[in-house]
């Protein structure tokens, strides 16, 4: 899955739990900052987790959640888990 691949997936996750926000949604990039430019919770950057886990079918490991800052960082996550041959789906 290419990095496009993965953030048109992340997109409409991410923006599920932006809805606050009064303007338009940004267009996300990889140095969109959750908690900065969405104005993300940690409650909201979990049930963004949440929603990936069960989008790609993936099991996050709980040493990857605590560095989680960036639609980058939720991108790398994608990338590294779905890569990760003994994950549980």
């Amino acid at each position: 899955m290419t990095t496009n691949d993965v953030l048109r997936v992340l997109t409409p996750l991410i923006h599920a739990h932006t809805d606050h926000i009064r303007a338009a949604p940004p267009a996300l990039t990889t140095d969109t900052r959750l908690e900065q430019d969405l104005r993300m919770d940690s409650m909201a950057i979990v049930h963004v987790l949440e929603d990936i886990e069960d989008t790609f079918g993936l099991t996050i490991p709980d040493e990857l959640l605590a560095g989680v800052y960036t639609v980058g960082d939720l991108m790398d996550i994608v990338r590294t888990t779905s890569e990760t041959p003994e994950r549980v789906a």
